[in-house]
């Protein structure tokens, strides 16, 4: 949630929080991009011209048409932002160590929610 006093970088990186992975999603377990730590940058000149850099959890994502669509709307509704640019950051190989905290404990509770709903094997 945006506050009083935030730069137009640190509003970008608010919006940034409410931008899910869409395989996530598609696990019922939806992460936004910043929580799975592919947020690798985020610039906002004088101008209101956001520059965002992220990577992938996969190098040939097939979603990426949809996240960089889902990063243009939201950005672009920030308060002063003018012009939405992403770049693809390739060289950082995405590993669960750059999950926020939030994001980590997100994934634990789902796994241990699946535990608990886990059928036995009957062989």
């Amino acid at each position: 949630m945006s506050g009083v006093g935030e730069s137009a970088a640190e509003r970008v990186h608010d919006a940034l929080g409410e931008v899910y992975d869409p395989c996530s999603q598609s696990w019922q377990r939806p992460m936004s991009l910043v929580d799975l730590g592919l947020v690798r940058g985020v610039e906002v000149d004088d101008n209101g011209r956001a520059q965002v850099t992220i990577s992938l959890t996969a190098p040939f994502c097939m979603a990426v048409p949809t996240i960089l669509q889902s990063i243009e709307q939201k950005v672009g509704n920030v308060a002063g932002i003018t012009r939405v640019a992403v770049a693809i950051d390739g060289g950082t190989i995405w590993n669960p160590d750059l999950m926020t905290d939030k994001g980590r404990g997100q994934l634990a509770d789902a796994r241990a929610a699946d535990r608990r709903t886990q059928l036995p094997l009957i062989v």
